[in-house]
């Protein structure tokens, strides 16, 4: 099948152009490639939606009615998700999950090109290592005790990687006087 249309010359003259279905699919093809390449830039360079591979550390201060001591966090790592929630703009759902550990959610607001996180909770056991000073014993807390943890922060991205800074404050389970505090908990996270 053949279409005619008219063609405007350099010269002022119009003449009769034909399209054969080589010459259509061509610029159909064109008109798709440049449709697609349009729909990827979407001008989010800085979209935090994706999933990443995530490892936690931080130090965080114990402290009971026998006294108080830090420890550095170890064997933190695991899958973070993040999707944008549709019932509000600029807000995004992140599902944490831990390799062999607990799993929760929490909410972020992006705020220029960060992202500011919602305060929310989870639980959590301490496998830790001392902070004191010339002294690495590993140990870990009785797995009957859990720490109840609330946590907010913020995050930033550079590439692939999402480094997020939170602050910790919780309590035992079951023991009140029994605090937990981490003033600079980092995750690192790489996009997959």
């Amino acid at each position: 099948m053949r279409y005619t249309f008219l063609e405007q010359s350099r010269r002022d003259k119009t003449r009769e152009a034909q399209v054969t279905p080589h010459k259509r699919s061509a610029v159909w093809g064109l008109l798709i490639l440049t449709a697609s390449l349009l729909a990827g830039c979407n001008g989010d360079k800085l979209s935090f939606v994706g999933d990443y591979s995530y490892k936690l550390s931080g130090e965080v201060e114990l402290k009971a009615t026998d006294g108080e001591v830090s420890y550095r966090l170890l064997h933190r790592n695991g899958q973070m998700n993040i999707l944008k929630d549709k019932s509000q703009k600029n807000r995004y759902l992140i599902t944490v999950n831990e390799m062999n550990g607990g799993c929760y959610t929490m909410y972020a607001t992006l705020d220029g090109d960060k992202l500011q996180i919602d305060r929310h909770e989870f639980t959590t056991n301490v496998l830790s290592t001392s902070s004191l000073p010339d002294i690495d014993i590993t140990q870990e807390e009785d797995p009957t005790i859990v720490y109840r943890i609330a946590a907010s922060g913020g995050g930033t991205r550079n590439g692939d990687i999402l480094i997020i800074k939170e602050e910790w404050q919780g309590a035992q389970s079951g023991n009140p006087d029994a605090t937990i505090r981490g003033a600079e908990m980092t995750i690192i996270a790489e996009k997959n």
